[in-house]
């Protein structure tokens, strides 16, 4: 799966996260050259689900030690959003406070261990 059409699943709705997880999954069992090529296009649009993804490809880019393209770092979410349900202050703001960078820049809110899996 690409970047580009892990926002497009995005969008489309539904268990949105479930793609997320398994473009994460895909990303970290693949070889060097699929994990440039997953990267490379651009995602068409400027929303928070471009945002999301921005900070996904820029977080494990680093993780992975894989240069990410220039449009990673052209691209955050307009306004905030909180890729976990947050109606509460007090959750909001513990969120702001623990995002990894690579999403915070980028006004995407998630847990620190966001990307982590089992």
């Amino acid at each position: 799966m690409t970047a580009a059409a892990l926002v497009e699943q995005c969008r489309a709705g539904g268990r949105w996260q479930v793609a997320v997880n398994a473009f994460v999954d895909e990303f970290r069992s693949a070889t060097t050259e699929a994990r440039r090529a997953a990267i490379t296009e651009r995602p068409v649009g400027e929303d928070r689900w471009c945002g999301l993804v921005a900070a996904v490809v820029s977080q494990l880019g680093r993780d992975c030690g894989v240069p990410v393209p220039d449009w990673v770092a052209e691209t955050g979410s307009p306004e905030p959003f909180f890729a976990f349900p947050a109606s509460g202050f007090a959750l909001r703001l513990r969120l702001m406070l623990e995002s990894p960078p690579a999403f915070r820049v980028r006004n995407v809110f998630v847990p620190r261990n966001y990307l982590s899996r089992a």
